[in-house]
């Protein structure tokens, strides 16, 4: 995350996964009833919005934007954002969200870990919003691969887990070959080593030679590039992502907040209050009471339609229309 953002509640939104097949697809349109209120919210998986009919105002960070049809809206895990159908559109609208967890999901594969190549989501700093006339290659799996959830044919979930491997791949490819697609003067190719090291190791103080060498540059290179693509110190990143870390053990585990600060590489209860309410705008006590308190059936909190519930409610057989209809 770029910056905090205190104007509206942030909330972890839970989308739980199958036990064996860690992806979701799931479908919001016009006649969700719409909340009272905009809530700010993160997940801890990648979320695709594919926009088929109308448009859709997005908030990524503070970013106010806009989603047209045929368009995509990818967010990796962690990232602030929320979205909403603007009133008195012409015709009714769709979007299709899909969210996963590429990891699990292609384990199968891949049983020593996801290449590095793949991993190029966990990092923020990579244009969010695909045009379809710009990704009309990546846009055009991804359809598939909705269309195969909404309908799987027999050999379904192998389906998903191929069609998914060579978007993640086709959009690295994009990535590398193109470095305009990401932030002016971004490297982040080349710091992909350094990263990883700090999403596993973030609860030790960053070893800026160590980084470096990881990356194959001198430390003052690296630490150029570092804070040139992510705009932060390698610490300050570590510090987001403990925070980051955090939340997760606050909304799912009963550890005593200094049992999480700790384990996420807080000195002190103090220094963790301190920190997660700079970024939060919320101490680690006010926010898991938040997510405590929320009703997880409430409609309120669940603007989504599951995909599999809804066949279950229709009791119809065969291949449903597809997301591009």
């Amino acid at each position: 995350m770029r910056n905090s953002i205190h104007a509206l509640p942030v909330t972890y939104r839970e989308y739980r996964f199958s036990e064996d097949f860690p992806v979701l697809l799931m479908r919001g349109s016009s006649i969700t009833p719409p909340s009272e209120k905009e809530f700010l919210h993160f997940h801890n998986s990648i979320e695709i919005a594919l926009c088929v009919r109308g448009r859709m105002n997005w908030n990524l960070e503070n970013t106010e934007c806009m989603l047209l049809p045929g368009d995509l809206c990818f967010l990796p895990p962690f990232f602030t954002h929320s979205s909403r159908f603007p009133p008195q559109q012409e015709k009714d609208v769709l979007c299709y969200y899909l969210f996963m967890n590429p990891e699990k999901l292609l384990a199968p594969f891949y049983p020593g870990g996801l290449p590095q190549e793949f991993l190029w989501y966990r990092y923020t700093d990579f244009p969010k919003l695909f045009q379809k006339d710009t990704f009309e290659g990546e846009i055009a799996l991804i359809r598939e691969i909705m269309e195969e959830m909404e309908s799987p044919g027999a050999f379904g979930k192998e389906m998903v887990r191929g069609l998914i491997q060579a978007l993640m791949a086709s959009l690295y490819c994009r990535f590398r070959d193109r470095p305009a697609l990401l932030v002016k003067g971004s490297s982040l190719p080349v710091l992909f080593p350094a990263v990883i090291h700090l999403e596993t190791e973030y609860a030790v103080y960053p070893d800026t030679a160590l980084l470096a060498r990881l990356c194959g540059l001198s430390q003052r290179h690296f630490l150029d590039e570092f804070k040139n693509s992510f705009h932060q110190t390698p610490l300050q990143y570590v510090r987001i992502l403990r925070i980051q870390h955090a939340c997760r053990l606050l909304t799912s585990t009963e550890n005593s907040i200094l049992d999480i600060a700790l384990q996420t590489g807080f000195q002190s209860v103090s220094s963790f209050n301190r920190q997660f309410l700079a970024l939060m705008g919320r101490s680690p006590q006010v926010f898991r009471n938040e997510k405590r308190s929320i009703l997880k059936k409430d409609t309120l909190y669940a603007p989504y339609h599951q995909i599999r519930e809804q066949k279950n409610v229709s009791g119809g057989s065969g291949r449903r229309s597809k997301a591009n209809s």
